[in-house]
């Protein structure tokens, strides 16, 4: 019992000396926590910040709708054919994508019935999402430029994007749908109903906002994304208009090209402002989406 007591730092401490050293630690504890938080609070503010700073006097309406101009090609003019290619690949991508996370998180969270099954889907999903996208560029450009011979057209690069949504869709889809009391679905099967029926009518009607949630971010994420199209489906300079076999401008690649080549560090600071606020404006509708909460059934 005294050699317990010698090695114990805190044995012969009174309460009261014990009470004012947690409290001290606590505090410590708590400043450092403040601190990160701050610092994590910080970077972005600042970040954001330093590019409305260098940009906003770029940031114009003309700016939005006209075609890059100038010698070199870049230093003048606009970024909307960066800005619509952007959203033609997004938009692509979406569609192929929604139709297949749906029917897989559909399937995992309301039909699968091998627990290990659902585990090891959701793991590999898991790992899908996690995949560095200029690997989804390469994969892209060796399978759906060369092998399937898309060439770099807006069609391959919609379909990679299609790849880099679709871990992202299937997990916000089932974990929307997981979120839902299972009093509805007990409720639901007791009374007769189908299966397909109470998804319908019901589970897809209160789980719509973590759906919608999801979208948003995996539009945000590859919108932002340079890489993947860098090597299917992106293009110097165009001056507008679409087609599934031509490639066409975003506003990644647009940005890599103002800056790598020297062409223009103004235009550089209006693109990178125009692209992180669409990303600040779809994350934001997402996080407030998740906020409001699940729809309600009728």
């Amino acid at each position: 019992m005294h050699n317990a007591a010698v090695l114990s730092p805190t044995a012969n401490m009174t309460g009261s000396e014990t009470y004012r050293l947690s409290v001290l630690r606590d505090r410590l504890w708590r400043a450092a926590l403040w601190f990160c938080g701050f610092i994590g609070f910080l970077l972005p503010v600042s970040i954001i910040s330093y590019l409305v700073f260098e940009g906003i006097h770029r940031v114009s309406w003309s700016f939005l709708v006209d075609y890059p101009k100038g010698t070199p090609l870049g230093t003048q003019g606009g970024i909307w054919p960066a800005v619509e290619g952007s959203l033609a690949l997004a938009s692509i991508g979406l569609l192929v994508a929604f139709p297949l996370a749906l029917g897989g998180g559909l399937y995992l969270s309301e039909y699968g019935r091998s627990q290990r099954f659902n585990e090891t889907v959701r793991f590999l999903v898991e790992c899908l999402a996690a995949v560095p996208s200029i690997i989804y560029g390469l994969f892209g450009y060796a399978f759906l430029v060369v092998f399937l011979k898309f060439g770099i057209s807006l069609i391959a690069g919609g379909l990679v994007l299609a790849l880099i949504m679709f871990p992202i869709l299937l997990i916000a889809i089932q974990e929307s749908l997981r979120s839902i009391d299972d009093a509805y679905r007990e409720m639901g099967l007791s009374l007769g109903v189908t299966r397909f029926y109470l998804i319908r009518r019901v589970l897809l009607r209160k789980a719509w906002r973590g759906i919608v949630a999801g979208i948003v971010l995996a539009v945000g994420h590859a919108v932002g994304s340079a890489a993947p199209v860098l090597f299917t489906a992106s293009i110097y300079f165009s001056k507008g208009g679409l087609g599934l076999d031509r490639p066409v401008m975003t506003l990644p690649t647009h940005l890599y090209n103002l800056v790598s080549e020297a062409i223009s560090f103004d235009q550089a600071f209006g693109t990178a402002l125009v692209l992180i606020a669409g990303l600040l404006i779809f994350n934001a509708s997402a996080t407030l989406l998740r906020r409001l909460g699940g729809g309600s059934a009728q």
